[in-house]
C-alpha cells in the first residue's frame, strides 16, 4: 500500500513534495481547487521539471480536481463548455506530470419541491437528462486521458450518480474510484448500506480512499480515532495493493498523526 498527504497549505508544489519525502509519504495530492496549485499557466517544461523532482524524491502525485464550486451536472450550454474545457486542460497536463490518478466529484442538480410535499417531485421527471449530462461530462473527460486514472468520490453520492456509473463501466468506460470512508455514513452515524455493498461490487476499480473522521463537534476532515468512522469495516479496501491511502486531514502535522493512528488501529 501507499500513502499520500491532500496538499492545501503548501508554498508550491516543490515544498509539497518535500514534505511528502520528509514524512514518510509515497505520494502527495495536490488539491487544484486551491490558487497555489492552479496549473494553467505551467509549461511543459514547468510541467516536467516538477514530474522529475518528484521521481528524485521518490514521491508520485496525484490531482483532486476542483469540486466545491463547479459540477459535471452542468447543462448551460456555455458555462459546461468552460467547465469541460477547463478539466480536459487539467488531465491533459496530469499525464504530462505522470500524475497517477485524479479525483473527481460529479457534483449537484437542481431540486424543486412542490408546496406542502417533503418529496422532490422535480428529480424523476428530469432524471434522464440528468443523467444524460452527467454521462457525456464524465464519459468525455475519461476519453480524454491517456493513462492518468480518472476516479469518481463517493461525494454526494445518489442513486442517479450510481446509475451513471454503473452504465459508464458497463459500455467500457474505465472509470475508477476514490472512496471517502466517512462519506460513507449517514447523517445518523451509520454505514451507507448500499453505498457499502455499491464499493464491494467494484473493489477492483477502486484506487483510493480518503482517510479521515468525522465527529459531531467539527464535522469532516478529522485525525483518525477522534470521530465516529470504525476503520476496521473497511480493512479490505485499506490493504488492496492497487489502492492508495490518502490521509484528507489538514494541515500536514495532522496527516502524519492520522497515518500513525490508523498504522496502531489496524497494526499495519
Amino acid at each position: 500500500m501507499k500513502t499520500g498527504y491532500h496538499a492545501i497549505y503548501e508554498e508550491n508544489f516543490y515544498r509539497a513534495i518535500d514534505h511528502a519525502a520528509e514524512c514518510g509519504f509515497e505520494f502527495v495530492q495536490f488539491d487544484l481547487g486551491v490558487p497555489t496549485f492552479f496549473i494553467d499557466n505551467l509549461s511543459d517544461t514547468d510541467l516536467k521539471e516538477i514530474r522529475d523532482y518528484a521521481k528524485s524524491k521518490r514521491v508520485e502525485i496525484t490531482f483532486h480536481a476542483p469540486g466545491d464550486n463547479v459540477s459535471l451536472f452542468c447543462d448551460y450550454p456555455l458555462i459546461r463548455d468552460g467547465i469541460m474545457k477547463q478539466f480536459k486542460m487539467i488531465i491533459k497536463k496530469a499525464n504530462i506530470l505522470e500524475a497517477r490518478h485524479i479525483t473527481i466529484h460529479a457534483g449537484d442538480y437542481p431540486r424543486f419541491k412542490k408546496s406542502g410535499t417533503e418529496a422532490d417531485d422535480y428529480t424523476p421527471a428530469c432524471r434522464d437528462h440528468y443523467e444524460n449530462i452527467l454521462y457525456d461530462n464524465l464519459g468525455d473527460l475519461i476519453l480524454s486521458s491517456k493513462k492518468t486514472f480518472i476516479c469518481l468520490e463517493n461525494n454526494q453520492f445518489n442513486p442517479l450518480v450510481v446509475s451513471v456509473a454503473k452504465k459508464l463501466i458497463q459500455d467500457g468506460f474505465s472509470l475508477y474510484f476514490t472512496m471517502d470512508l466517512a462519506k460513507m455514513y449517514t447523517a445518523g452515524n451509520r454505514i451507507n448500506n448500499d453505498d457499502f455493498a455499491f464499493f464491494k461490487e467494484y473493489k477492483n476499480n477502486i484506487r483510493e480512499l480518503h482517510i479521515h473522521d468525522r465527529n459531531d463537534a467539527f464535522g469532516l476532515h478529522q485525525i483518525v480515532g477522534t470521530g465516529i468512522v470504525d476503520f476496521t469495516a473497511f480493512n479490505e479496501f485499506i490493504q488492496d495493493e492497487n489502492v492508495y491511502l490518502n490521509f484528507e486531514v489538514r494541515p500536514l502535522e495532522s496527516a502524519v498523526q492520522a497515518k500513525k493512528a490508523l498504522f496502531k488501529l489496524l497494526s499495519l
